[in-house]
């Protein structure tokens, strides 16, 4: 095994929230408010059901592999040449993401705090940081989300008892407005979100209780679903549907919301330090699984001097795919879920039922 890192069950759900959350906090729920409106909660909630069943196939699949991810079981389902061919489409996914994470913190460094510098330094910067951390290996990341994790989720519980004094339920109204048609679309679109979450295939073999594959990912996507279904009802009950459908980033508007007694202010700092460090670790950890998917699939001894070409491939991708912003956020709301559906669905459906046609099993059964 190329990494030989252990986590534990809690360490294993707080790097799936970590995951969830930054990928999904940035520009996710206004592209959610946009496509399902005020019934945006019934979608957060409906994406929650689907992912669950997901990760029923992706526990399953990681007890009958035991000690492979899904790269490695791709080679054993379909063979040497055919098993690599889809096993590479999952770090070329995590690729994908990191350089889309990188993207959507930077500009919002960029947009918030520092916009006289270029927005090549603020990514570069960051990149640095990613590339430290993702060296360092798992078992460092796993022991930083323990820390950012809780923290990171008490904000939002701060947040929402701070907020609630200001928020009228009455701007929710009316519901089903458009029916459950858009309902469902936003459902199967936020699934897309929290669907990066397979990751937890990669992590099942390192975890010390391969079983608790399924139950870190249902705990791991319920506080993320919280998370997320929190600041879209939140943002919808203080600015009103009209008006928070135009708001890129509607936490970081959110925090700046807060004003107990003109002594408790500019609280969206302290949410920006949070996230910042929750976003550099989520790309840490895509970069390390493209880096050990790689390094399996190329029969290589170690991963790590993949990392540092990765990050820079990244931070490339992430700079060069996109003229402005405004394509950044195009693309994450058409582009990005149908890619996302192939590889998080699509695949691990093939896998799943290629598995069981063939009969395959893991070496150690």
């Amino acid at each position: 095994m190329l990494e030989k890192g252990i986590i534990s069950t809690r360490q294993f759900v707080l790097m799936l929230f970590i995951i969830i959350t930054s990928f999904t906090s940035l520009h996710v729920p206004a592209i959610l408010i946009q496509q399902a409106g005020r019934d945006s909660w019934l979608a957060v909630i409906g994406g929650w059901f689907l992912d669950v069943l997901l990760a029923i196939i992706y526990g399953y699949l990681g007890v009958r592999f035991p000690g492979e991810n899904f790269v490695q079981y791709s080679m054993t389902i379909l063979g040497k040449y055919v098993g690599r061919i889809v096993g590479i489409m999952f770090p070329i996914f995590f690729l994908l993401v990191c350089a889309l994470i990188q993207r959507g913190l930077s500009h919002l460094i960029r947009s918030a705090f520092l916009p006289e510098t270029p927005f090549e330094v603020i990514l570069l910067s960051g990149a640095l940081i990613i590339g430290f951390a993702a060296r360092k290996g798992i078992e460092v990341i796993a022991r930083v989300c323990e820390v950012i994790g809780p923290v990171y989720l008490l904000s939002i519980i701060l947040l929402i008892s701070f907020i609630l004094p200001i928020s009228e339920i009455n701007k929710m109204k009316p519901q089903l407005e458009e029916g459950f048609p858009t309902v469902l679309v936003g459902a199967f679109m936020i699934l897309t979100f929290y669907g990066i979450c397979i990751m937890m295939a990669m992590f099942i073999p390192l975890n010390n209780k391969i079983e608790n594959g399924f139950l870190a990912k249902f705990i791991a996507v319920s506080m993320g679903a919280f998370f997320v279904g929190s600041v879209v009802v939140l943002s919808i009950m203080v600015f009103g549907y009209d008006e928070v459908k135009n708001i890129a980033v509607v936490g970081y508007s959110l925090t700046r919301m807060v004003n107990i007694g003109n002594f408790l202010e500019r609280m969206g700092i302290i949410w920006m330090m949070i996230a910042v460090g929750a976003g550099i670790l989520a790309s840490s950890m895509m970069v390390w699984a493209f880096s050990l998917g790689i390094a399996q699939i190329s029969n290589l001894k170690t991963y790590k001097p993949l990392i540092c070409p990765t990050v820079f491939l990244s931070s490339i991708i992430a700079i060069t795919s996109f003229d402005n912003h405004a394509e950044h956020i195009r693309f994450t709301h058409y582009t990005y879920p149908i890619i996302a559906a192939s590889v998080e669905s699509g695949l691990i459906f093939l896998l799943f039922f290629m598995a069981l046609i063939l009969k395959k099993r893991g070496k150690a059964l």
